[in-house]
This record gives C-alpha cells, structure tokens and sequence, in this order.
C-alpha cells in the first residue's frame, strides 16, 4: 500500500506541475498553437491520475476498515469495549466468562482494526493508567493467551480475582496503554483518505478540461 501510495502521490505531482506550467502558458497564449496537444495531455494525465489514485483510495480505504492493526513492536491490540472489557463473567462457579467480540473460528475478531483506534478505549487514559495492584480493572488483565478458547467458543475458562483475591472478576480487561500514538495513526489516515478524495476530484476537472480544450481546438480547425 505505501508503495501505490508514494506512485500515486509523485505521479499526481509531476502530471500535475505539467499541467499548470501548459496552463499558464495558454494563459499568456504562449501555446496557442498547441491547443489540442495540451488538451490531449490533460485529459490524459487526469484519467491515468484519477485510476491511480481511485485504485489506491479503494485499497486504502479497505485497509484501513478490514487491516488488524499490528504494532511497531509486531504485537496485535485485542480489541474492547469503552470501559476496556474483553469478557464479561457468566458463571462464576465454574469461572467462565462471555467473549464479547469474538466469532468462532475466525481469529482476526479478537483484535482491533485501524478504524477503532480513534475511540478513547485504545488510546492513553489517565484513570486506567495509574490503576494500582487491588483494583479490578489492574487484577483483572489479560493477554492474548488467556482467551484464545474465544476463538473455539464464545467463553473462555479462567480464575481472576482481585482486591487480595476475595472478589471475583466481573469483567476480564484489556492492558492499559499509554500513549495516543493510535489516534495520531488514526487522524493520519483519515487525512489521506480525505486528500485523496479531493485529488479524485480535481483529476476529473483537470481531465474535462483537457477534453473541452481539445474539442475546442478540433472544431476551430
């Protein structure tokens, strides 16, 4: 994707820069003799910019809707809810608790897609972070190994309890985390996404314009 990205990206500025030097010099009617050439290249450079770009905002865009996210460190991020719950206790005599975003045998609902990490759950929190030894949402974390059974069935098996393991865990919570680095990644791509609209837009002007120009050329012939 970075690579269609970067393409795209140099691609719609080299066409482009053309294109406004071929403006300016029908606008000083420097060019004029060249009418229809021009407009043969702006028509052209708008279709081959708008597939390139349409081409990358498609992949982009389902990407960043489907794509589990993947750290810089290579580690997922499970996905939860707004108070940061990956189950909730369903029979505490035999500690077993409801997986709330997994689907069986499809192990990618477990984690977060690049489209969540806007939401507060994924992001640093003040209250979660200095949560101490005792509290319920630090006792009560878990990892990726402890409800992999979410995969083969809605519940997973586990014994969590906290405030010096006399109550049981209502909930099984996701690790704190403190940084924003996932909404900086979030607003990043939903800028490109948003840019990469309006190129679309202003490569379907450039190439109506390409063609009016060449039309007019041809029928002043």
């Amino acid at each position: 994707m970075y690579g269609l990205e970067y393409s795209a990206l140099i691609l719609d500025v080299i066409l482009g820069f053309i294109c406004l030097i071929l403006g300016l010099l029908h606008y000083f009617d420097i060019a004029k003799p060249f009418e229809k050439i021009t407009g043969i290249i702006g028509l052209s450079s708008g279709v081959i910019e708008f597939i390139l770009t349409m081409v990358y905002l498609g992949y982009s865009s389902y990407i960043f809707t489907n794509g589990i996210v993947i750290n810089s460190n290579d580690s997922y991020v499970l996905k939860r809810n707004k108070d940061w719950a990956l189950a909730d206790l369903s029979d505490e005599s035999s500690n077993t608790y409801k997986c709330l975003f997994s689907k069986i045998e499809d192990y990618g609902s477990l984690f977060a897609k690049y489209s969540d990490l806007g939401k507060k759950q994924y992001n640093y929190n003040k209250e979660k972070s200095q949560a101490t030894s005792g509290s319920e949402f630090k006792d009560c974390q878990v990892d990726l190994d402890d409800i992999m059974a979410c995969v083969l069935f809605d519940y997973a098996t586990i014994s969590k309890t906290y405030s010096s393991a006399t109550k049981k865990c209502k909930n099984l919570y996701a690790a704190h985390i403190d940084s924003i680095e996932n909404k900086y990644v979030f607003d990043r791509w939903i800028t490109t996404i948003i840019f990469s609209c309006f190129i679309i837009v202003c490569d379907i002007g450039l190439a109506i314009f390409g063609f009016l120009l060449f039309k007019s050329s041809t029928s002043g012939l």
